[in-house]
């Protein structure tokens, strides 16, 4: 009986410690933008038109992302 001896696999590079600062950073300002925004929100806007200006501005992002993928638009089906 022989027994097969593992092969040790390609272990991946380690992420570059820039690409690791930025990405800390990167979260560190859009999530503390949303506390910010929410601040000025609750003060100055009333809560419905809070949250349609907030759904209005997320689906313009993912409009514009469809459309600078070169998709097409959603049709009226």
């Amino acid at each position: 009986m022989t027994t097969a001896t593992a092969t040790p696999s390609v272990a991946e590079p380690a992420p570059h410690r820039g690409r690791l600062m930025f990405s800390l950073f990167a979260l560190y300002v859009i999530w503390g933008s949303t506390y910010l925004a929410m601040r000025f929100a609750l003060t100055g806007f009333p809560p419905f038109r809070m949250a349609g200006m907030r759904f209005l501005l997320a689906g313009g992002v993912l409009f514009a992302g469809l459309l600078l993928k070169g998709q097409p638009g959603p049709d009226l089906r």
